[in-house]
């Protein structure tokens, strides 16, 4: 064996032990068009949320999937709304793509559960977005337990299914609330990936700021409530760009190989 081969395998098999599929991405999401109080505030939340993660002082917390896999995974929070759930619910119809939707429990009502029942019965996941959407940090454990307990008994109530997936409003966490939801059964699933359609409400600029940032394996934190229309109307052309650059999409218990309900 000459020694260029000798090389060259050895060069691949380092390759191949540095890589981590299982590594936890920084959270990524960036638009010139936020003002730098908003972006300074979002670096240092993404800092303090990140690091306890990667370090692993905090357990069963999930940002990213795979990193060795072209996948992705668009996740929509806020739900659900009749009218921009219904549109989002449209696109992906059209676009034969699954998603995960993160639904507050106390929005579940009058003709909002159509939403509800529709994403479920269209192979969606229908997750735990709290029952009141508050700061879980702000609260008690025992006001936390009311707030995943009542909002999963209400999709379980629509749905059939009682989830145990569950995306804490504002990704508000800290050790007291992670520790509540691990003792109750839940885990909890953040994003790599910030669309910033809850600042932003621009459609191109959206989609700009997802094909920059994009990742194999990451999740995309999109937002699916009722002032999302620019989120609805970006989501075609966004589905069908990162197909061409080879993505595939999942939803978030195929990703990360954990169960979505109970």
């Amino acid at each position: 064996m000459s020694r260029l081969l000798i090389l060259i395998i050895a060069l691949l098999s380092q390759t191949l032990l540095l890589a981590d599929p299982h590594k936890i991405y920084d959270i990524r999401g960036a638009s010139e068009k936020l003002d730098a109080n908003l972006t300074q505030f979002l670096v240092a939340w993404r800092t303090d949320t990140i690091t306890p993660i990667q370090n692993g002082t905090y357990c069963k917390v999930c940002v990213n999937g795979d990193t060795d896999r072209k996948t992705v995974a668009l996740t929509f929070d806020d739900a659900p709304d009749e009218n921009v759930t219904s549109q989002i619910l449209d696109v992906l119809k059209e676009t034969n793509v699954q998603a995960s939707f993160f639904m507050i429990g106390q929005t579940m009502e009058d003709t909002n559960t159509t939403a509800v029942i529709r994403a479920a019965n269209e192979g969606h996941l229908v997750l735990n977005h709290s029952f009141s959407h508050p700061h879980l940090s702000a609260l008690t454990p025992e006001k936390i337990t009311h707030e995943l307990n009542a909002a999963s008994e209400r999709i379980n109530a629509l749905t059939g299914h009682y989830p145990l997936l569950i995306r804490p409003p504002y990704g508000s966490i800290d050790q007291s609330v992670v520790d509540t939801i691990n003792a109750q059964g839940f885990t909890t699933v953040l994003w790599s990936l910030d669309s910033l359609d809850w600042a932003i409400k621009e459609k191109d600029a959206i989609i700009d700021n997802v094909l920059a940032n994009i990742r194999p394996g990451d999740i995309v934190l999109m937002h699916s409530g009722q002032s999302n229309h620019a989120t609805a109307e970006a989501l075609p052309l966004l589905i069908d760009k990162l197909r061409q650059s080879g993505y595939t999409f999942v939803r978030v218990d195929e990703m990360l190989g954990i169960r979505a309900y109970r």
